[in-house]
């Protein structure tokens, strides 16, 4: 019987059209998702990692390159990871990933973003720190019902600390802003030892020591910020 009906996909040979109408195989599936939220997030990422590892490749990648890639599950799988993760800087999360070398299998690893949250913290200025910090106590004012200035005094403490284990709250502004310690005599010891673990506390009472002038300057930004006495 001549096989007249081919899925462009897979190869596979059928004799109806409405037979290859309802056929579907993996990649078919994955061309039909391509507009998912997961799916556009996926190639983009791919698209920026094909261009890093072969930057002076001329053809465009295209959408069926991608479903077709040996790769596809795992940049669906770090997608979502992203979705949920609303990571600080995606873009520069992705690209921090490429130039570390570091395995797809490894890129939806806790340990791999808090590395990442601690390396970009460490090389953000003064100034950069202290925008993000206060654009994420806006948000979680906005969140909560609450004026974003009565954040260090009413944030729950596991809420706090997952801000800043996560990058949303910079150490900059936990070891430089006096009222931020309003925040930290509210949380158990535990969470104190989290927050030291995750963000190099060591490190950054050196930092602080050594550039005080920008710590002032912060304590004093934010107090004004907060409409307190600096």
């Amino acid at each position: 019987m001549i096989q007249d009906y081919q899925c462009r996909f897979c190869g596979k040979a059928f004799t109806r059209e409405r037979t290859l109408s309802s056929h579907m195989c993996e990649r078919k599936r994955r061309w039909m998702n391509k507009d998912e939220s997961a799916s556009r997030i996926a190639f983009s990422v791919w698209l920026d990692f094909m261009k890093y590892v072969s930057p002076n490749t001329k053809k465009e990648k295209t959408i069926d390159d991608f479903i077709r890639s040996t790769d596809y599950i795992g940049f669906v799988k770090f997608a979502n990871y992203l979705i949920e993760l609303r990571p600080l800087e995606s873009e520069k999360f992705s690209n921090w990933l490429f130039k570390m070398g570091v395995r797809l299998s490894d890129w939806t690893k806790p340990g791999t973003y808090q590395l990442y949250v601690q390396e970009a913290a460490k090389k953000e200025t003064p100034e950069r720190a202290l925008e993000r910090t206060i654009l994420a106590m806006v948000d979680w004012g906005t969140n909560t019902n609450n004026n974003w200035q009565d954040f260090f005094n009413k944030v729950a403490p596991a809420t706090a600390m997952n801000m800043i284990n996560m990058g949303r709250i910079s150490p900059w502004i936990i070891y430089s802003a006096g009222v931020a310690q309003q925040l930290l005599d509210r949380m158990e010891p535990g969470q104190i030892d989290a927050i030291t673990k995750h963000v190099d506390t060591k490190w950054w009472i050196s930092k602080i020591k050594q550039n005080e002038t920008q710590a002032l300057w912060i304590h004093t930004t934010m107090s004004q910020a907060l409409d307190m006495p600096c």
